[in-house]
């Protein structure tokens, strides 16, 4: 029993400083996630077209079939190796359709805070401002798509950090109540 209580404090361990490296590694090089990303989606296409290339070769398949099979692997290649070499521009892509999402949801709430006006509530405005709120963070979103990613990367990185202190700190807590409590139970036998 002791034996697998000291695996699971050693893979707590373990855990807790996965996580405050990796913590660490979003917070000072938070666009360091996102490229990783790219490259291994920008590989993994090219691998695709790679094999597309080598059916091509090999004839497997005869007539039209065949040159799909080429004009696929060329442009999965060279989709890869664009990918690869610029992840700056994916990266900004996913922020730029969160942000057009969220300015239309923005732009429904304001209609929504109107028919509240409408319906006669006093407090239509407390809406209003969240509306005009979920608007700002959309546009944000779109007109500064990059820097929104970093954001977002550096505020995972530090939950993260913060995951991983917070466990090594409640280990050490509970390192020291069971020393404690060893103590306490030698003491009553003696």
């Amino acid at each position: 029993m002791k034996s697998i209580i000291q695996d699971m404090k050693h893979n707590y361990i373990i855990n807790a400083i996965i996580m405050v490296i990796l913590g660490l590694v979003l917070v000072i090089w938070p666009d360091i996630l996102g490229n990783i990303l790219c490259f291994i989606l920008g590989g993994a296409l090219i691998v695709m077209g790679v094999f597309q290339l080598i059916g091509f070769v090999r004839g497997e398949r005869l007539g039209f079939y065949n040159k799909f099979n080429m004009f696929m692997g060329l442009v999965l290649v060279l989709l890869g190796i664009w990918v690869c070499a610029n992840p700056k521009v994916i990266l900004s892509i996913v922020p730029v359709i969160a942000g057009i999402i969220i300015l239309l949801h923005g732009l429904m709430d304001i209609q929504y805070t109107f028919d509240i006006k409408k319906a006669g509530s006093p407090k239509w405005w407390i809406g209003l401002i969240a509306a005009i709120i979920t608007i700002i963070f959309g546009l944000i979103l779109v007109l500064k798509p990059f820097t929104s990613y970093k954001i977002t990367m550096v505020l995972i990185g530090a939950a993260m950090l913060y995951d991983g202190i917070s466990d090594l700190a409640l280990l050490l807590f509970s390192f020291l109540v069971q020393k404690d409590s060893d103590r306490r139970v030698r003491d009553f036998k003696g």
